[in-house]
């Protein structure tokens, strides 16, 4: 018997079928839009726990670093930060109670 090159014992080819574009050629597939979606507190409760230990840390370090103990223009830009954080916490708080 004479066994061809390339081929198995059934007669069929050994050879893949190779595409004429290589991988990095191929095209690129339309990206799907990212969406944000939030951590639900029932599902993720390792993420509450993480949210509620940086409010204590910050809590912490406000308490160790008065805002007298800066400068002035400092003061100021840390000021514009705790304002913006509070009507944000106050508004969430005023949400969950709904």
């Amino acid at each position: 018997m004479i066994e061809e090159k390339g081929t198995s014992p059934e007669g069929q080819s050994s050879k893949k079928f190779v595409s004429g574009q290589k991988s990095s050629e191929r095209k690129p597939q339309k990206e799907q839009p990212k969406i944000f979606v939030q951590p639900k507190p029932a599902t993720d409760i390792g993420y509450a726990s993480l949210l509620s230990k940086k409010i204590d840390d910050f809590v912490h370090e406000i308490e160790g670093k008065p805002l007298k103990s800066f400068e002035k223009k400092d003061q100021q830009k840390i000021l514009e930060s705790y304002e913006k954080l509070i009507f944000k916490v106050v508004r969430e708080i005023n949400n969950s109670r709904r």
